[in-house]
């Protein structure tokens, strides 16, 4: 069972025939408005040294008790069942217990050295209230000063930020801490592109937090796509430009990879087959356009492997949650909403595949709308494509901006946000599951 037997909102009856549409997938519940559209849950990717994609840092712009409360209604708790949710805490939380609802198996607890302007004691006694209740405690704005000694004996991570020093400072840093503290962990935050990733790394740190991620590593213009994606890429343009049934079969029929993915897609359980799909006509016949140009599109980031396999895994969760955003955000036509969640995956292709946009776009064939936001970051879906990214860079009120002026109903996009951000978890999970 693959990308598409969950990549439905629901089941979707026998399709008759491979040229007739698919059903379009039935529009996403009304999210459920919030008292304050600022009341928005933003997230930080957490990628540890194998690249994995292994948790997020929450935050909210709301002041305590309240950003517990939001933070609970986000599922966080949940979240960290399986990965870690680092969160602020103030002195204040631990003292009145106010962070008790977020405690979960992964919870870490960020605690800040500097802005506490407590004695060590007292810090010390707030980490150990923290760890008695079974979570984890990460400190930043710690020095290597001997009163610090005993707090770093004490907590699990420590949360450096590469902005803050000087490079030299830094690995003198990151050197010490290693020698002194060998169970600590360190999250380095403010990490902006791979190289600074990789030094980051060879200097002892074990968690990076920044925009590298969903950067370009390092470009080849004239690098080639290997021989699976590119099929991908030639069944996707059969399916935009209407092709006919016996074309794309004879293109799948090419990669033996690519036949045994589609005929694992049409056989999953919510396609609700009574016998078992055996041909590639069965199967398209089964999945239907739409579907299926959604499962080739997102199956891309799965097709590599090697030494980049990890790295694929988390572009592809930041991607999935990234489209679901721009499907669901707007009132537009289905059509539109359908393209706008190609837009989300598509913006990370180039990263993905270390080449050029133009030179994937100029292999597709895609509507102009699509070519002119990959290309150019304009056009009708150029808007969206921005109002995403800089909540992804938790530039919430420049995003809002954009917001307004496309109409989009700003009190909803809290919830749109989490909404987007579990189903691209959920998605994750039955696909790894599956595979």
């Amino acid at each position: 069972m693959g990308f598409l037997s969950f990549l439905r909102s629901k089941p979707e009856p026998q399709k008759q025939a491979a040229s007739a549409p698919a059903t379009p997938p039935p529009a996403a519940p009304a999210p459920r408005p919030v008292e304050d559209a600022g009341a928005m849950v933003t997230r930080a990717e957490i990628v540890d040294e194998r690249h994995r994609l292994c948790g997020y840092r929450f935050s909210a712009p709301q002041l305590e008790p309240a950003l517990i409360d939001t933070m609970v209604a986000a599922h966080v708790p949940q979240f960290a069942q399986n990965r870690m949710a680092l969160v602020q805490l103030s002195m204040d939380a631990v003292v009145f217990n106010r962070h008790l609802p977020l405690i979960a198996p992964h919870t870490v607890f960020l605690l800040d050295r500097k802005a506490a302007n407590l004695p060590a004691d007292q810090i010390a006694g707030r980490m150990a209230a923290l760890r008695e209740s079974g979570c984890k405690v990460a400190l930043r704005g710690v020095t290597l000063d001997v009163e610090d000694a005993p707090l770093l004996a004490a907590c699990d991570i420590v949360v450096l930020y590469l902005n803050e020093h000087t490079l030299a400072e830094f690995q003198t840093l990151t050197k010490q801490l290693r020698l002194r503290y060998q169970e600590l962990k360190l999250i380095v935050d403010g990490v902006e592109s791979w190289d600074e990733q990789r030094m980051c790394a060879s200097w002892g740190c074990n968690y990076f937090m920044g925009h590298f991620l969903t950067t370009s590593d390092k470009v080849d213009p004239d690098a080639k796509i290997d021989q699976s994606r590119m099929t991908s890429i030639e069944l996707l343009n059969l399916l935009r430009t209407d092709a006919e049934l016996p074309a794309m079969i004879e293109v799948a029929k090419r990669d033996p990879g690519m036949t045994y993915q589609v005929l694992q897609w049409a056989n999953a359980p919510s396609n609700g087959q009574a016998t078992k799909v055996t041909s590639l006509q069965q199967a398209f016949m089964v999945l239907g356009r739409n579907q299926l140009y959604r499962g080739l599109t997102v199956s891309m980031f799965r097709l590599g492997g090697g030494a980049t396999k990890e790295r694929d895994e988390s572009l592809l969760e930041v991607a999935l949650t990234r489209a679901r955003f721009l499907e669901t955000c707007s009132r537009l036509p289905q059509t539109k909403r359908d393209e706008l969640f190609l837009v989300g995956l598509l913006s990370l292709f180039d990263v993905l595949l270390g080449v050029p946009m133009a030179n994937l776009v100029s292999k597709m064939h895609l509507s102009d709308d699509i070519r002119d936001v990959l290309l150019h970051s304009a056009g009708a879906y150029g808007p969206y494509l921005m109002m995403v990214l800089l909540l992804e860079r938790d530039k919430v009120d420049r995003a809002l901006e954009i917001a307004a002026k496309l109409e989009v109903e700003m009190e909803a996009l809290p919830s749109v946000g989490q909404a987007a951000f579990q189903w691209a978890q959920e998605s994750m999970h039955h696909t790894s599951a599956d595979d």
